[in-house]
């Protein structure tokens, strides 16, 4: 094994160190999804035989006045894109990019996009083929960091791929490839295989793909600069339910923000069941999930014994649950292959922690590459004011459906919506809301959070410290006292009173 080029433990530190050593007050805005400079790529993709589409970037905003934005590759001059814009409040502007964009393989490459603005947007990016196609909520600059866990399908059909994204010149880049079987990636005349360590130097701009027909999930990526990482599949099969294959793609939270409570919402009218994995960032986690099938109770209890290690789990499509883990995991919902009955093919969804719910969007649908996609909003809001969530200024119809999650106050449920840009808030703005966007077609679909907080929820913040209206972000959720002193759980993330505002409040708050 080649010999590691700096140390680990530095690099781990420095991430945690950069972060504690924020002064008070530097979080008085959520770091969340919406951002002002992003940077982004696109994975290896299979190409159809008969039309090369490229990628779409998507970029919408919630802004009240206009937004200018820039698009460009100063890494690159062919392929090339320079591209300025004015987006506005409920509209959404589509930018297509050359096929050249797709990284190759394992390859070093300078194909970053940049994207700045003048005021907050929102961007995904839509990897977009003839029936392979997925997309994924892109995360700004300043939210990034510097350790990740990486995420696959196996059996991969065509290579399990991730790439990482420099912000900063000089970065040293040290990646452990996983223990599966079958792990091997061809770099500069080398050959590695599971267990071993790939070092690179990566300047400002540089994508780093890695390709494996071995499955890639739990590839350690860490890094001395905070990095962006993608991850996911060039197309593959997901479960045993049909033959057909599609793109999977997701830009992972890093390890920080990632989170020890979920609910989980199933895909949208399916019948087959929905595939989860669940990955762990320390050693010996206790994973829970206590749900209801159909208004059965269902329950699950496993133990992810390594860091980087992973679960696997098909569960029904009429699962609705609430995970709970010791320490910090990601959690991925893939859409399965399509059956003879159902259009929908695989995708790749994070699955936001509740810790990170927000608590308005704006999102955008993606397009179909044969035209519109079935689109549908999967939400999870407090079970006591489920009444009071709005989607695009409206209260949900007197019908819908809601699944009261076991264990939680919470309940979770979905809708079909229209092509184009929508809002989601509530009418109490203390309530969080959990999103995902999903889409399918013929043997296509597509996956993604509509939004998120990426607040450094593992970075050694204390909630025990906290003292009513301390001007401290206690519960390192990006919001400064929050919570009213009431006895509830007033942001829906799972504990109570654990970062109040100054005054105190003897009457609960109506929704």
């Amino acid at each position: 094994m080649p010999n590691r080029i700096f140390d680990i433990n530095h690099i781990i530190s420095y991430d945690k160190t950069t972060i504690n050593t924020y002064p008070v007050g530097f979080y008085s805005g959520a770091l969340d999804s919406r951002g002002t400079h992003f940077l982004i790529a696109f994975l290896d993709n299979v190409a159809s035989k008969h039309q090369d589409i490229g990628p779409v970037i998507f970029i919408t905003t919630a802004s009240n006045t206009p937004v200018h934005v820039h698009v460009t590759s100063p890494g690159t001059l062919k392929p090339y894109v320079n591209q300025r814009f004015v987006v506005i409040r409920g509209v959404v502007h589509q930018l297509a990019v050359s096929p050249d964009f797709r990284l190759d393989h394992t390859e070093m490459s300078h194909k970053a996009i940049e994207i700045t603005a003048d005021e907050e947007i929102v961007v995904y990016g839509v990897n977009r083929e003839v029936h392979s196609d997925d997309g994924y909520l892109a995360l700004p600059t300043d939210v990034l960091g510097s350790e990740y866990y990486t995420i696959s399908y196996a059996p991969s059909y065509h290579y399990c791929v991730f790439a990482v994204i420099a912000t900063e010149n000089n970065t040293h880049v040290a990646i452990k490839l996983p223990s599966h079987r079958n792990v091997s990636v061809s770099y500069r005349h080398h050959t590695y295989h599971r267990n071993q360590w790939i070092n690179v130097t990566m300047n400002r701009y540089d994508t780093f793909q890695i390709s494996s027909v071995g499955d890639l999930t739990g590839s350690h990526v860490i890094s001395d600069y905070p990095v962006g990482v993608i991850s996911g599949n060039k197309k593959t099969i997901v479960g045993n339910t049909g033959t057909t294959r599609d793109h999977l793609a997701e830009m992972l939270l890093p390890v920080r923000a990632w989170g020890k409570n979920f609910v989980t919402v199933p895909i949208p009218e399916r019948n087959v069941g929905d595939l989860f994995r669940f990955v762990a960032s320390q050693d010996n986690t206790e994973v829970n999930i206590t749900g209801k099938i159909n208004g059965t109770i269902f329950s699950d209890h496993f133990i992810i014994p390594h860091a980087g290690s992973h679960v696997q789990k098909m569960y029904s499509s009429f699962l609705y649950s609430h995970v709970v883990a010791s320490k910090p995991i990601a959690l991925y919902e893939f859409s399965v292959t399509e059956t003879s009955h159902e259009n929908s093919d695989p995708s790749l969804i994070t699955v936001p922690p509740i810790e990170q719910y927000a608590r308005d969007y704006t999102f955008t649908t993606p397009k179909y590459s044969l035209g519109q996609y079935q689109n549908y909003f999967m939400f999870v809001t407090d079970a006591k004011h489920k009444g009071g969530l709005l989607l695009d200024g409206h209260r949900l119809p007197h019908n819908q459906k809601y699944v009261h999650i076991p264990g939680i106050h919470l309940v979770g449920g979905y809708i079909n919506i229209t092509v184009g840009t929508h809002t989601v808030t509530h009418t109490n703005p203390n309530i969080a809301i959990g999103g995902i966007l999903f889409g399918r077609a013929s043997k296509e679909s597509y996956g993604f959070p509509i939004g998120l907080l990426v607040a450094p929820l593992n970075s050694g913040y204390d909630a025990s410290s906290m003292i009513r209206g301390d001007g401290i972000d206690n519960d390192c959720d990006g919001e400064v006292d929050e919570e009213h002193c009431d006895g509830k759980d007033n942001d829906g993330d799972g504990r109570i009173d654990e970062d109040c505002m100054g005054e105190e409040i003897t009457s609960s708050v109506i929704g």
